[in-house]
């Protein structure tokens, strides 16, 4: 028989370990939601519901007199609505170029990369995508895509397929994913819906995405997609300076396109 004093440290230990699993078990994405609720403003928040789970975003209205519509920000599957990978510099800087600002959490990142955990992952992200868009498309003005990573790279799927409402302008932020012939795909759907793309790479960027950027430019020719621009640009979307270098560019290509 275990003395009281072994006995309670095998109920503190048992406690502690089963703290730890819980903790284990928790979501990122709900994890992240809790880390972004203590630190930014109540007001941002808003939460939409895609079929049977809710999930949050962070909306923050145009500073300025005429609304040019909405941008609706898409992180990559391991970050979160405010990533400092980009996508928070975004929301908080397109306000003052006349957009709304709409940064979307995504479902939690896939163990694997393979084609059954990929069509879990388009299907919850489908869900989360159609509530975003019917949310903004009954805002005045134009719609705008910015996905990042993995979740763009999925995007163009839903596009391809027509499942999605199209916006006015994609806007792709270093789009891949991270198996060859999964990755040839992306650059093939990409290729083959209409929607005008800026396909931003950088040099510091995934081998998945650099070695997909020449068969991304034969393709689109091959397909006769008109509105299509891929930047090189240096460094990588982590240095402050070249995400300001991004905002520009991405800035001239919503001009370029007339917003």
């Amino acid at each position: 028989m275990l003395k009281p004093i072994t006995a309670l440290l095998v109920l503190l230990f048992y406690c502690s370990t089963t703290v730890t699993a819980a903790e284990l078990a928790a979501s990122s994405e709900s994890l992240h939601t809790q880390d972004l609720q203590r630190q930014l403003a109540s007001a941002e928040f808003s939460t939409l519901q895609a079929g049977e789970q809710q999930f949050m975003t962070l909306y923050k209205p145009a500073m300025t007199a005429f609304n040019k519509g909405t941008v609706v920000l898409l992180p990559d599957w391991s970050q979160h609505a405010a990533s400092p990978r980009m996508i928070n510099l975004l929301r908080q800087q397109l306000v003052d170029y006349g957009w709304n600002t709409l940064s979307v959490m995504v479902p939690d990142p896939l163990p694997l990369t393979d084609a059954e955990n990929l069509l879990t992952y388009q299907n919850e992200l489908l869900l989360r995508l159609q509530a975003v868009m019917s949310k903004v498309q009954s805002s005045t003005g134009s719609v705008v895509i910015v996905a990042q990573g993995s979740s763009g790279a999925i995007l163009n799927q839903l596009y391809q397929s027509s499942e999605l409402a199209k916006p006015d302008a994609l806007v792709l932020l270093s789009a891949y994913l991270a198996e060859p012939a999964l990755n040839d795909a992306v650059s093939l759907a990409l290729a083959t819906h209409k929607i005008p793309t800026l396909d931003i790479q950088q040099q510091q960027d995934n081998a998945f995405v650099l070695a997909s950027s020449k068969l991304r430019q034969q393709l689109v020719r091959k397909h006769i997609k008109e509105l299509y621009r891929q930047r090189l640009l240096p460094g990588s979307m982590d240095d402050t300076l070249n995400q300001q270098w991004v905002f520009n560019e991405i800035n001239g290509w919503l001009s370029y396109l007339g917003y």
